[in-house]
């Protein structure tokens, strides 16, 4: 099985330093050009391969009972760290790590990957807390754009400052726009914001801030992310309070 080993925190450049206090102050920020255009293409490709080849454990997504639902064909995947080397080798990116453990403030530990595929027509996933699944304190997520993403292909939509609400109740989502079961139950006034992204870009949120995306309107244009969650080297476990985790939803 592969294995990812955390990298200690360097010196970061002042570009860079700006970015981690970005993330800071706002519970997220983008880092363009993290990967280079031609690794992101490396990515797509490979994945669209690993798709193609049928099944995998934890994939989700698609509705049996709507024979059209895109995501059918394009299921999410899961922990592909622990069962295809090129994803350990991404997720094991020098500047990833590094950049993930400075807004953290420790050494970045890999807890989980996915890839999203979201091809035309698929549904988002509502807006929610990463918290809300993953009981572990820090957790950044990190969320790299392999196509060029924006309001019509379904781009991540963050709620800045968010992360300073603590962790929300839950509530059940709407199934035709969402494939997750589940979303935050967010305050009324906050502002959303879209990031548009290109491949190679990558956008890093906090566990606690809000955030999804909404579904792909295009006919003719994918929108795929890799994303890695990490957690600090010192990270604790919590328990949710009832009601403000995926889990207590019922069936």
């Amino acid at each position: 099985m592969p294995t990812v080993a955390s990298a200690p925190l360097p010196s970061l450049a002042p570009a860079a330093s700006q970015l981690v206090a970005h993330y800071q102050s706002h519970g997220y920020v983008v880092a363009p050009g993290l990967f280079a255009p031609a690794i992101a293409r490396q990515m797509r490709e490979h994945f669209m391969a690993r798709r193609a080849e049928g099944a995998h454990p934890g994939d989700m997504g698609g509705d049996a009972s709507r024979p059209e639902d895109p995501l059918n064909r394009y299921p999410r995947m899961i922990n592909m760290h622990q069962w295809d080397e090129p994803t350990a080798r991404w997720a094991a990116d020098p500047a990833l790590l590094a950049l993930a453990g400075a807004c953290i403030g420790q050494q970045a530990v890999l807890n989980q990957t996915m890839l999203y595929f979201k091809p035309p027509g698929a549904r988002g996933q509502a807006l929610h807390q990463d918290q809300q699944y993953i009981t572990k304190d820090p957790l950044i997520g990190a969320w790299c754009a392999l196509d060029r993403c924006d309001a019509a292909n379904g781009q991540m939509t963050v709620v800045p400052d968010s992360s300073r609400l603590g962790i929300l109740p839950v509530g059940k989502d709407d199934s035709s726009q969402s494939f997750s079961g589940g979303q935050a139950v967010v305050p009324p006034g906050l502002k959303e914001l879209g990031i548009d992204m290109e491949p190679g870009d990558v956008l890093f949120f906090s566990g606690s801030t809000i955030h999804g995306s909404y579904p792909n309107r295009t006919s003719d244009r994918f929108r795929r992310g890799f994303i890695c969650h990490y957690i600090g080297e010192h990270a604790v476990d919590f328990l949710p309070q009832a009601g403000h985790h995926m889990s207590h939803l019922a069936p």
